[in-house]
């Protein structure tokens, strides 16, 4: 894609972060009776995470897909 901060072509950087469905997964399984560290689970797999794209060259925010909305 082209950085819309400093015109460049790039191939994004792209970095998990914990949104809505890490959270909503964390607490479905605190519901279904797994306390003891099970909650944790869903912070430490990529597939709930949501996506950030950065500029690699000047590091700008290009945008971020959410698993949920």
């Amino acid at each position: 894609m082209i950085c819309t901060h400093c015109g460049e072509s790039v191939m994004t950087k792209i970095r998990t972060t914990s949104g809505l469905l890490t959270w909503f997964m964390c607490i479905v399984i605190c519901l279904i009776g797994c306390f003891w560290g099970c909650c944790l689970i869903p912070f430490c797999m990529k597939m709930f995470k949501d996506v950030e794209h950065r500029c690699p060259k000047c590091k700008a925010f290009l945008g971020i897909y959410k698993k949920i909305q």
